[in-house]
């Protein structure tokens, strides 16, 4: 009888967890089915259980790890552009190639309407996502010496951006999306927030 290593069970869920999370972010909360993804993971649906409690415990991990994506990304512009990095991350978020890469791209236009109907767990992973991500991107903003207004300034440009992402990835003429990307990075970048 082969013996597993003593890693095994974390690497298992760690690949469960990964499966989970790229299938949501491209198909939404609905796109989940457990046994697909221990399929995915080269596991069989009965293995499911040894690794977690109910589909909303797995929905909950694979939310978390796809903010823990969001912010490692974050994390790569700031270590490649250092003060510029966060013109270069609002120029690529609010970019037409992210708008078109819904599968790889930032959780919080991807999952935020499927979050508002999740339970509890999913809901709670969801926002602290989003607080980490938050405070991630307010270490890129200037400044201020009002306790915690860096991150309510990120958590507000967050909602600004994947606001217009998702009204850019619904619009049908490319150009006419591009545009309105093109005009919210500029607002951005001349503070009238419009």
């Amino acid at each position: 009888m082969a013996r597993y290593s003593s890693d095994h069970k974390d690497k298992t869920r760690a690949a469960i967890v990964d499966a989970a999370a790229e299938r949501i972010r491209a198909g939404g909360f609905d796109a989940l089915a457990v046994a697909r993804i221990m399929a995915e993971a080269g596991l069989t649906h009965g293995g499911f259980y040894a690794h977690f409690s109910s589909r909303d415990a797995l929905l909950a991990a694979a939310v978390t790890r796809l903010f823990e994506k969001a912010c490692d990304t974050i994390g790569r512009f700031e270590e490649k552009y250092g003060d510029a990095a966060l013109d270069r991350y609002v120029d690529f978020y609010l970019s037409p190639r992210h708008r078109d890469d819904m599968d790889h791209g930032c959780p919080v236009p991807a999952l935020s309407a499927d979050a508002q109907r999740a339970g509890p767990d999913v809901k709670a992973a969801f926002e602290a996502g989003l607080d980490r991500l938050a405070e991630r991107l307010a270490r890129l903003m200037p400044s201020t010496d009002k306790k915690g207004a860096g991150k309510k300034a990120a958590l507000a440009l967050f909602g600004e951006m994947a606001g217009v992402l998702n009204i850019a990835r619904t619009m049908g003429d490319a150009k006419q999306s591009a545009d309105l990307l093109a005009a919210k990075r500029k607002a951005i970048e001349t503070g009238s927030g419009a």
